[in-house]
């Protein structure tokens, strides 16, 4: 099982974790919601080495968020 790591706000990193926890090993890293400008992001492991797949405001649509990690993770893992 491919493993995740989501860094962003209690709120958001929650219903992402919900979303993905059953297809992939979720870790979730709550950043502090009392910045102005938080970015957020989701890092896997490909390959051995963990690689940023995509980052995102903590405004941002959570199905946005679900379609861009998807076509950027599919874009990642494969070989060159």
């Amino acid at each position: 099982m491919r493993k995740l790591l989501i860094r962003a706000t209690h709120e958001l990193a929650s219903r992402l974790e919900e979303k993905l926890r059953h297809n992939y090993d979720v870790r979730v890293h709550v950043l502090d919601d009392r910045t102005i400008s938080v970015v957020c992001e989701i890092s896997a492991e490909v390959r051995r080495k963990w690689v940023t797949v995509c980052r995102f405001a903590h405004t941002e649509n959570l199905e946005d968020i679900l379609t861009m990690f998807r076509v950027n993770l599919e874009l990642k893992t494969k070989r060159p």
